[in-house]
C-alpha cells in the first residue's frame, strides 16, 4: 500500500529566499508596542492585505503594520530560530506548516476571549490546525474547462478519468514539481476513486489509464497556455486562478467543482507565542466579515466567516467549504512514510495529438521511491503562485 506524508518544513526555506520588508527591517516582537511585523505573499496578495486587513487595523488601533513579504517556510524558520522574541507578530501558513508550528508549541491557541470574529469561523477550520490558528481563505482544486471545446464537461473525478482514458480529451495536470500536486490531484483522485491518506492505488492507477492522453503543468500559467493553445481542453486546476483568468478576458474558460468535492487548499494565520499583543487585534480583523468580503473580490477565492455575504459577480464562483473535499491535514502528517512518489520518467514525449512538447512535464509509469515530498509546502495564490 502506497502512504504519503510531508516532509521536514524547514528542506523549502532556502528556495523561498529572503523575505522582503516594505517598512523597514524585521524587528524583535514588543521592541515597540506601536508596532507589528505581518506577512504576506506578493502580488496582488499583498495588496489585498494592505487594503483589507492592514488598513483596518491601523485606523482602529493606530498603531503600524509592518508588512513582510516571503512564504511560509521562510516565515516559519524565522520563528523557531528565536521563539523568545519572535521577529513577525503574524504568520500567514499552509496547513501542514501551521501544525508544524502547533506541534512545536511556537504559536498560541485562539480564543473567542482574545479574537471576537472567531466565533464566526467555523470550528472544524480551526481544529484542523489544533486550535492554534484558523483558515481564513481557502481555494479549491476542482477541473477547469474551455468551454468552446468541451461542450458537456465531466462532473466528476471519476468521468474524468474515463473520458481521458478514452481519448475524448487531453488533460493537463499538475506535474510532481508543483508543490500542492499532493493535494490538490493525488490525495484529491485517489480519494474520489476510493483511496485516500494511506492508499493512493487508485491515483496511480488512473494515471495509468490517462497516460496516452495528458500534458503536464510546472506553473499555473503552463495549464493556461495549454487551454489557449489547444493543447489541452480542461485539466486540474484551482477555481480562483480560472476566474482571474475570466476576468482578465479569457471568457472561454470555466470551473466545475467535481461532485466528490474537489480539494480545499486553505490559508491559515496563527500568531507565534511572545509576539506583540496587537497581534490578536490585527487578527481579528483578518477574520472581520466586511474585510473578508473585500478580500475575497480581489483574490477571487472564498473566505471563511459565516457572516460573508459575496457580490453576484462571486456568489456563483466560490464554492462553499463544505462541498470541498476537506484535506485531513494532521492525519496526512502524521501518516508513516514507506516512499515517496517518484517521477520514474521525465518524458519528452510529443503531445498525444503530436503537437509541440508540454510546457510541463508529460510523464507516466509512477512509482514509489525512497525521498520525501512535500504534502502542502506551496508558494503563494493566484498573482503570488499560491494555486
Amino acid at each position: 500500500m502506497i502512504l504519503l506524508k510531508r516532509r521536514n518544513f524547514l528542506s523549502g526555506a532556502a528556495a523561498i529566499g529572503a523575505g522582503l520588508m516594505t517598512g523597514g527591517m524585521p524587528r524583535f516582537a514588543n521592541a515597540q508596542s506601536s508596532e507589528i511585523t505581518v506577512t504576506a505573499f506578493g502580488g496582488v496578495w499583498e495588496e489585498a492585505v494592505r487594503t483589507c486587513f492592514v488598513a483596518p487595523f491601523e485606523a482602529k488601533s493606530k498603531a503600524k503594520a509592518n508588512v513582510s513579504l516571503g512564504g511560509p517556510p521562510q516565515w516559519l524558520a524565522q520563528v523557531e530560530a528565536n521563539p523568545a522574541k519572535p521577529p513577525l507578530d503574524v504568520l500567514i501558513m499552509t496547513p501542514d506548516l501551521a501544525l508544524t508550528a502547533a506541534k512545536a508549541d511556537l504559536v498560541d491557541d485562539f480564543t473567542v476571549a482574545n479574537l471576537p470574529n472567531l466565533a464566526k469561523i467555523p470550528q472544524q477550520l480551526t481544529d484542523s490546525v489544533m486550535g492554534k490558528g484558523t483558515l481564513f481563505d481557502y481555494g479549491v482544486g476542482g477541473i477547469t474547462f474551455h468551454r468552446e471545446r468541451v461542450k458537456s464537461p465531466p462532473k466528476s473525478f471519476a468521468e474524468f478519468v474515463d473520458r481521458v482514458a478514452a481519448g475524448e480529451f487531453v488533460a493537463s495536470l499538475p506535474s510532481i514539481s508543483y508543490a500542492v500536486t499532493p493535494i490538490m490531484l493525488i490525495w484529491a483522485m485517489a480519494k474520489a476513486l476510493g483511496g485516500g491518506v494511506d492508499n493512493v492505488d487508485p491515483f496511480f492507477k488512473a494515471m495509468e489509464k490517462m497516460k496516452d492522453n495528458l500534458v503536464f503543468w510546472a506553473g499555473p500559467n503552463d495549464f493556461f497556455n495549454h487551454l489557449s493553445s489547444g493543447e489541452a481542453e480542461l485539466g486540474i486546476y484551482f477555481d480562483g486562478r480560472t476566474w482571474n483568468h475570466y476576468d482578465s478576458g479569457a471568457t472561454w474558460i470555466d470551473f466545475i467543482n467535481p461532485t466528490e468535492g474537489g480539494s480545499l487548499n486553505g490559508v491559515a494565520v496563527q500568531k507565534p507565542k511572545n509576539a506583540n499583543p496587537l497581534a490578536w487585534v490585527y487578527i481579528n480583523e483578518v477574520l472581520d466579515a466586511a474585510n473578508q468580503t473585500k478580500f475575497a473580490e480581489i483574490m477571487n477565492y472564498g473566505v471563511t466567516n459565516t457572516d460573508v455575504v459575496y457580490s453576484e459577480k462571486l456568489k456563483p464562483r466560490v464554492t462553499p467549504w463544505e462541498k470541498t473535499a476537506f484535506p485531513p491535514y494532521e492525519q496526512i502528517a502524521l501518516v508513516p512514510i514507506e516512499g515517496a512518489l517518484r517521477w520514474t520518467r521525465e518524458c519528452g514525449r510529443k503531445h498525444p495529438r503530436g503537437g509541440r512538447r508540454s510546457a510541463g512535464r508529460a510523464c507516466h509509469d509512477f512509482r514509489i521511491g525512497n525521498t520525501q515530498w512535500p504534502i502542502l509546502r506551496r508558494l503563494p495564490f493566484p498573482e503570488h503562485s499560491r494555486c
